[in-house]
């Protein structure tokens, strides 16, 4: 029996190893409408922040560390207001099954390093999990000059 699953480790390790490179983004698309908001901007890091989670550029996808006792938010700037309904976001396991994607109406917003950001969607996934999260602005509406950059950021989640 120990062999069985050592090879079944062993063959989605070679599975996933080879799906790696791949930067392209599943069919499957969410989309919500935010609240509208302004608010002044400030350029974020171009680069993923330990412990503050992952940037990732609309249209690209980058794998996301899952830790313990977390789910995972995908926050967009405030000031993209309106044109953030027309994102379609897609979040994928290591064995290419699409993570359902969470909202509410009222989109939760708060500063974080000068600048108000507004989840956009939730989702979980087991700890120690490797997730590729990526966001693309279909209809582009995003404005050009603005910060193109969606941000995945752990958020507590507290027992009952």
């Amino acid at each position: 029996m120990k062999l069985i699953w050592m090879t079944v480790t062993a063959s989605l390790a070679v599975a996933v190893a080879g799906c790696s490179d791949d930067k392209s983004m599943p069919a499957a698309s969410s989309s919500s409408t935010p609240s509208e908001t302004s608010s002044v901007g400030a350029t974020p890091a171009e680069n993923e922040e330990p412990g503050s989670g992952v940037r990732i550029p609309l249209g690209d996808t980058k794998k996301v560390p899952i830790p313990a006792d977390v789910v995972m938010d995908i926050k967009v700037p405030v000031d993209w207001g309106p044109a953030s309904a027309s994102l379609r976001c897609a979040v994928t396991d290591s064995t290419g099954r699409n993570e359902d994607l969470r909202s509410t109406d009222t989109k939760k917003q708060e500063t974080i390093g000068g600048k108000e950001w507004m989840t956009l969607w939730t989702f979980s996934s087991p700890p120690g999990a490797e997730v590729t999260v990526g966001c693309k602005d279909p209809e582009s509406k995003i404005a050009a000059g603005d910060d193109r950059t969606i941000w995945v950021i752990p958020r507590g989640i507290i027992p009952h």
